[in-house]
């Protein structure tokens, strides 16, 4: 089944202009009017899919790498999310897979390219309550036309994730993480980050 989403809305300033966005994405198997973006045992039984184009345009001002003034920015997004395996096709358990990639113009956006993917296992613990876990990796790649004159190049970005997930109550998920990133700040450092996420759907 296919969608269409467009929407409209201003920026958070009184000046600010309309921002435009467009999505469309293709649904196998599933109704589109029952697609959601919560994290339910519901949402993830059979082999479902959710496949995405999407883009935004925002008329503002904007100046370039070169420090010419431009009207207009905009930004474009692919994104796969695929049941890759279960257990039992009716059921939840398995293996899913997503990827995503986003880019927008080298010459007014410094963060101008990310490709993220990852796999996520549903119900590997044996417990009453919804449970996964995630590997997720991220590649962000700066535009070299915004390097200062005279500075070496910037290096890819790279961020692994690995992640579990817990929904012990309604509406309830807990999330402990922990996460590796390489060429920090676009140049040569590492990091190791280890935190606890907590989340509250309506």
């Amino acid at each position: 089944m296919f969608y269409l989403f467009c929407d409209s809305s201003l920026v958070p300033q009184f000046r600010g202009k309309a921002v435009s966005v467009w999505e469309i994405g293709f649904t196998p198997g599933k109704d589109a009017t029952h697609v959601r973006a919560f994290d339910t045992v519901e949402s993830r039984k059979g082999y479902s899919g959710l496949y995405r184009f999407g883009a935004s345009y925002n008329p503002g001002k904007f100046t370039t790498a070169s420090g010419v003034p431009q009207s207009g920015n905009y930004v474009l997004y692919w994104m796969a999310n695929q049941a890759l395996w279960r257990l039992d096709r009716e059921r939840a358990k398995g293996l899913d897979g997503t990827f995503a990639f986003d880019w927008s113009p080298a010459n007014v956006n410094r963060n101008n390219t990310m490709l993220t993917a990852g796999l996520r296992f549903n119900e590997p613990l044996p417990l009453r309550i919804h449970n996964t876990m995630s590997l997720g990796y991220v590649k962000n790649r700066l535009s070299q036309q915004f390097v200062p004159q005279g500075a070496p190049p910037w290096k890819p970005e790279h961020g692994i994730e690995f992640n579990a997930l817990f929904d012990p109550l309604p509406m309830l998920l807990l999330q402990p993480v922990i996460q590796y990133y390489s060429n920090v700040g676009a140049r040569t450092g590492r990091a190791v980050v280890i935190g606890f996420r907590t989340k509250v759907e309506f």
